[in-house]
């Protein structure tokens, strides 16, 4: 009864009972709503009579997104143990995140040249490469950092660091831009459903409907934007059977989202996204046109949404400025469903 375990165990479950009151993400959210309404109504003036207008941009914001979320599983990712931890597949998934992400970020700077933190410019090549060579090891250190609970997590994190910015920088494959940074997003958001509780999502991985509907609503809206992005309008499907085949796939979403929300497992959530996919894949194939900006207006939204879920307001205010710029809104999108 008096062991530390029962006693923290029991110490963090009084907490957590207290959490469950509403979900520190949306109470964070509702705090910055103020400077959320002001990147909106001033948002559109501001880009066209500032500087900033030609840095808001999919490409820019894609960047940022991806460099924030990389840092962001790095800080916020627990080395502590977690109710799951003995047959997580997280460090896997956190691995691959900081992987795709220096892969897009070394590509996306192979000509810029690697920082140098001298202030004297005679400075020997020699010291340069020293002085580089120390940025590199504080950075992977903290890497390294992020997952000491297996002997080989630190191992793990820092290869995919190291392998993805030497494939991005110094080989000639190229990344299309939106649909790596929604996987960066997508991983993120399965790893919030793996276990919530590494990264402070949730105590104890107790998780509340607004967290689900959030992480559904985040995760299906990333869906959408692939959808339209990958898939062309053709006009194949005939009008009768699009219509069956529409409501039996929006039946079989329905089913594995109220199972989702049942059991709060991953395979059921990436069986709803795999739905979702189908569904709005199907509507874009059988629609005559699609705006040529209606991808990147979706997107805006799901910077939006994935911004408030990871309680980073960077993102999110990237995502409302995105989003003025665009003449594509979700009214344009409700064909989807």
């Amino acid at each position: 009864m008096f062991e530390d375990i029962t006693v923290v165990s029991s110490a963090v479950s009084a907490f957590n009972n207290a959490a469950l009151a509403g979900a520190a993400f949306f109470w964070n959210a509702l705090l910055c709503s103020p400077l959320f309404l002001a990147a909106y109504l001033l948002g559109k003036s501001i880009t066209a009579k500032t500087m900033i207008g030609k840095y808001v941009s999919m490409q820019n914001v894609s960047f940022w997104t991806v460099i924030i979320t990389a840092i962001w599983v790095v800080l916020m990712g627990g080395n502590y143990g977690v109710l799951r931890d003995g047959v997580s597949l997280l460090p896997w998934v956190t691995a691959m995140v900081l992987f795709v992400s220096c892969v897009f970020v070394g590509i996306k700077t192979r000509g810029v040249k690697l920082p140098v933190w001298y202030g004297n410019r005679d400075v020997s090549r020699r010291r340069k490469w020293i002085i580089n060579g120390l940025c590199a090891v504080v950075v992977l250190l903290v890497v390294a950092l992020s997952d000491t609970l297996n002997w080989w997590g630190p191992l793990l994190q820092v290869a995919a660091v190291v392998l993805g910015i030497v494939i991005g920088r110094y080989t000639n494959r190229q990344m299309r831009t939106l649909p790596c940074s929604l996987i960066v997003m997508g991983a993120t958001v399965t790893g919030l459903v793996m276990q919530p509780e590494y990264f402070r999502f949730a105590q104890l991985g107790n998780l509340t409907l607004l967290h689900l509907f959030w992480l559904l609503i985040t995760g299906g809206m990333a869906i959408a934007t692939l959808a339209v992005y990958l898939v062309n309008a053709r006009e194949r499907v005939h009008r009768s059977a699009y219509v069956k085949l529409k409501w039996l796939m929006r039946f079989v979403t329905l089913l594995c989202t109220v199972l989702f929300l049942l059991t709060e497992a991953v395979p059921v959530f990436l069986a709803t996204m795999v739905m979702l996919f189908g569904l709005f894949g199907l509507s874009v194939w059988h629609a005559k046109s699609k705006k040529s900006d209606m991808a990147e207006g979706l997107f805006a939204w799901t910077v939006i949404l994935f911004g408030i879920l990871i309680n980073v307001p960077t993102i999110t205010i990237m995502g409302i400025l995105l989003m003025t710029m665009k003449r594509s809104h979700l009214a344009d999108a409700k064909f989807l469903l």
